[in-house]
C-alpha cells in the first residue's frame, strides 16, 4: 500500500521528462527559482484575504500570503522530484487551511469602512508587488539559465550518444572464444573504454580507463579506440599497438590527461600474450585446476610520457580457462567500514562461479560489488572463456 501511494504521488508530482534538469542545477539557481514562485503566489494570499474583506484579517494580513506562498514553493520542490513529503505536506496544509478558514468565518466583522479601506489598499498593494516581483525574478531565472540549461542538455545528449557508441555492451561467441563484457559509468559520460577485435584468426580485448569524465574523456576514448584500431588493421602486434597509442595520443588531448590499459592477444597458439600499462591485474581462472593466477606488469599508462618502451608477456591457457578484466572502479569500491571490495574477492566468486554462463557471471559479480559499496567510478568489467 506504502509503495502503491509513493508511487501514485511520483507520477502526478514530479516532471518526469525534467528531473534530470532540475538535479543537473546548483542548490543556488533552485533557490532563485523557489524564490520567485513563493512571491508569486504570496498574490494568491493576498487575494483571498481580500476575499475575507468582511472578516477580521488572520496574522495583521500576513497569514493568507505566507501560508499560499509556503504551500507554492513547497509544491514546486516537490516537482522537482522531492517527492516523499508530498502526503505529509499536504496533510500540514489543508489541516492549516480549514483551521484559517474556520476562524476567519467565525470572526467578527471589520469594525468600520476605514479599516476595511486600509486593508482593501494594504491588500492591492500586496497583489501588485507579489505579481510584479515575482514575475521579475521568474524573468531574470529564465534569463540567466535559458542558456546554460541548453548547453547542459546539449552535453549530456552528446556524452550519452558518444557513451553508447564508443562502449556498447561486448557479447561474442565465437568458435574458440566467448567475450562479454559492460562498462557502467558514473556519470553521463564515462571514461571507462572496451573492445574486442577479430582479424583473420587472431582476438584482441583490452580494457582501457581514462583519466577524468566528460566530453574531454570521451574524445580521448574515441582517439584511442581508433588508434588501436588502426594499428591492428596494420597487422601490429600488441607491444607495437600499445607505443603505436602512446606515441599518438599525447598531441591530440589535454595535458594531464591519460590512459590505462590491459590487453589480451589470442594469436591462434595455445599461448595468450598480454600486456598491462598502470592498470589492474587481469584474472586466469585455470579451469583444470581450479587456481587463479594475476596477470600483471607495471608500465607507465599510455600518453602519461610520450616515447615509453612496452613490453608483453605470455601465458598458457587451456580450454574452459576464463580471464576476467576489470576497471578500478570496481576493485576500489569502499564498504562503510572504507574496505576496498579487492581482488580477493574478485578471485573467490570466479572460482565459485567459473561455469556459470557469462552474461549471469557479470551479473552476478557486479550484484556483489553494488552490495559491497556504492559506486563512486566509472566501472567495467569483461568476461572472456576459452571454448572447449
Amino acid at each position: 500500500m506504502k509503495t502503491a501511494v509513493h508511487t501514485w504521488f511520483s507520477d502526478r508530482w514530479t516532471f518526469n521528462t525534467s528531473t534530470a534538469y532540475w538535479r543537473t542545477l546548483p542548490m543556488r539557481s533552485r533557490g532563485k527559482f523557489l524564490v520567485s514562485a513563493f512571491v508569486t503566489w504570496c498574490a494568491v494570499g493576498f487575494v483571498i484575504d481580500l476575499l475575507l474583506v468582511n472578516h477580521q484579517p488572520l496574522g495583521r494580513g500576513f497569514f493568507w500570503p505566507i501560508y499560499f506562498g509556503t504551500l507554492g514553493a513547497a509544491l514546486f520542490a516537490a516537482r522537482m522530484g522531492r517527492t516523499g513529503f508530498v502526503p505529509a505536506l499536504l496533510l500540514i496544509m489543508g489541516v492549516g487551511l480549514w483551521l484559517a478558514v474556520r476562524i476567519s468565518l467565525h470572526s467578527s466583522p471589520a469594525p468600520d469602512l476605514e479599516a476595511m479601506h486600509r486593508r482593501v489598499v494594504f491588500d492591492a498593494i500586496g497583489i501588485l508587488v507579489g505579481t510584479t516581483v515575482g514575475y521579475r525574478l521568474l524573468v531574470d531565472f529564465i534569463r540567466t539559465e535559458g542558456l546554460a540549461t541548453v548547453r547542459i542538455q546539449t552535453e549530456l545528449a552528446l556524452a550519452h550518444g558518444i557513451q553508447a557508441t564508443l562502449v556498447p555492451t561486448l557479447s561474442l561467441e565465437g568458435d574458440r572464444f566467448d567475450v562479454y563484457g559492460k562498462s557502467i559509468p558514473s556519470a553521463e559520460m564515462g571514461g571507462d573504454l572496451i573492445d574486442a577485435v577479430e582479424r583473420d584468426g587472431t582476438l584482441l580485448t583490452y580494457v582501457a580507463d581514462i583519466s577524468g569524465h566528460g566530453l574531454a574523456a570521451g574524445q580521448l576514448m574515441g582517439m584511442l579506440k581508433t588508434a588501436v584500431r588502426v594499428a591492428l588493421q596494420f597487422r601490429q602486434e600488441p607491444v607495437a599497438v600499445l607505443e603505436s597509442a602512446d606515441r599518438v595520443l599525447p598531441a591530440v588531448k589535454e595535458a594531464n590527461m591519460y590512459a590505462t590499459i590491459a590487453l589480451l592477444y589470442f594469436d591462434g597458439s595455445s599461448e595468450a600474450e598480454y600486456s598491462l600499462s598502470g592498470h589492474p591485474p587481469i584474472l586466469h581462472y585455470r579451469a583444470q585446476t581450479g587456481e587463479i593466477a594475476r596477470l600483471a606488469m607495471e608500465q607507465l599508462p599510455l600518453g602519461l610520457m610520450p616515447g615509453g618502451r612496452y613490453s608483453s608477456q605470455r601465458v598458457h591457457y587451456s580450454a574452459e580457462d576464463l580471464f576476467l578484466m576489470i576497471s578500478d572502479g570496481i576493485s576500489e569500491v569502499p564498504n562503510q567500514n572504507d574496505e576496498e571490495f579487492g581482488l580477493d574477492r574478485l578471485e573467490h566468486l570466479l572460482r565459485k562461479n567459473a561455469a556459470q554462463p557469462l552474461p549471469q557471471l557479470w551479473e552476478l559479480i557486479m550484484s556483489e560489488v553494488k552490495r559491497h559499496g556504492a559506486q563512486q567510478d566509472d566501472q567495467t568489467l569483461l568476461l572472456l572463456r576459452v571454448r572447449a
